[in-house]
């Protein structure tokens, strides 16, 4: 059964336990082992883990894994959890396939300007749009930053968009199980 890093900010949740416990099963169901922050074995109580021993796990999980799952859904902000995208990046550099998925249907050129200068002229005089401050929108109608979606695309992998924004984005799971179904091939 191949191993699979499922990276993604659930882990924060106040019901992660409970989330994370569904996406492991879902992936079980597609023939994965899940590993990473939500994996059973770090969901066993060990009482309050340092820093260093967090990110030692994770470093495991990722070294032993086949294949990452990255959930890359817009976290505290306009883009994917910083984590993740380390996480992301990192599982490339080992050469290893890459998959993400993202509840949010909009590019991220499309949130930039709805959400981070929501209402705000945006110069597009230039060709190159450009918010208020001056500083260029990116604009390539990929899901997040293009390092993010062409590294994982370079690698053989591929970013599920919803169609749709759900009501509950942090806890819906229809994309995540539809990056399942095309991982399992």
């Amino acid at each position: 059964m191949p191993t699979i890093y499922l990276a993604g900010p659930e882990v924060f949740l106040p019901d992660a336990q409970t989330v994370m416990g569904e996406k492991r099963r879902l992936a079980r169901s597609f023939g994965f082992e899940p590993t990473g922050p939500g994996s059973d074995e770090n969901q066993a109580p060990v009482g309050r883990l340092t820093a260093e021993a967090i990110y030692q796990r994770n470093d495991d999980a990722m070294r032993r894994a086949d294949v990452c799952l990255a959930n890359i859904t817009p976290f505290r902000g306009i883009s994917a959890d910083p984590g993740t995208v380390y996480e992301i990046g990192f599982m490339i550099a080992l050469g290893k396939r890459v998959w993400a998925y993202t509840n949010h249907p909009d590019d991220y050129g499309t949130r930039v300007r709805s959400i981070w200068y929501a209402g705000l002229d945006i110069d597009e005089s230039s060709g190159r749009p450009r918010g208020p401050d001056g500083l260029s929108i990116e604009n390539h109608g990929k899901s997040d930053n293009l390092m993010i979606d062409l590294g994982i695309e370079e690698g053989g992998g591929r970013v599920i968009r919803a169609a749709a924004l759900p009501a509950d984005p942090e806890r819906d799971l229809a994309a995540y199980t539809e990056a399942l179904r095309h991982l399992r091939g």
